[in-house]
């Protein structure tokens, strides 16, 4: 039997009376179902979700900050496990938690996002990186993407676009969006 790639396992297990009972397992919740199949076994199907993704938010005003972080802890599936206000504590901090994603804003003290942004690629290269950014101008898209970030997503567009530029970039695609 083939499946298809899915989120879900499906699983046999032993039935000891043949209708479910005395098999110890806990009460069907909306992540497990029971389907019944020939020669005294269970299917179990399983959904099993994608792991958390874990981000690093780096931008040097407190309100963009806690917006980001708002907009990210509304979304299940993702889980801010660091924030930074400049670049220097950006790159240390990807260094030491290693986060899936990084969002970093392009103008910090201590460090660009952009310089970070080169250094994190070379001593977290599986990061993905999103530059947030209020600058519209292609010169800046053309600077992230020479920094090695593999998204650019401008501030007035984050309650839509970050998101999309998170799950785009740890699939390996780049998000690239500047209306």
């Amino acid at each position: 039997m083939v499946l298809a790639r899915t989120r879900a396992r499906l699983t046999m297990i032993p039935l000891v009376n043949g209708i479910g009972q005395g098999d110890h397992s806990s009460p069907l919740t909306p992540d497990v179902f029971k389907i019944p199949v020939p020669e005294g076994s269970v299917a179990v199907l399983q959904n099993l979700t994608r792991p958390i993704i874990r981000i690093l938010v780096a931008d040097d005003h407190p309100t963009i900050l806690e917006m980001v972080k708002k907009i990210l802890k509304a979304h299940r599936g993702f889980e801010v496990v660091g924030e930074a206000r400049d670049g220097q504590h950006a790159v240390s901090l990807a260094e030491s938690l290693k986060p899936d994603v990084i969002v970093i804003n392009v103008t910090m003290p201590k460090m660009s996002g952009f310089e970070a942004a080169r250094r994190i690629r070379v001593h977290v290269p599986d990061s993905a990186i999103v530059i947030l950014s209020s600058h519209k101008d292609q010169q800046f898209i053309e600077e992230a993407r020479k920094a090695g970030a593999n998204g650019y997503v401008q501030k007035s567009d984050a309650d839509v676009q970050l998101i999309r530029a998170i799950e785009s970039t740890v699939k390996g695609e780049e998000f690239f969006l500047v209306e």
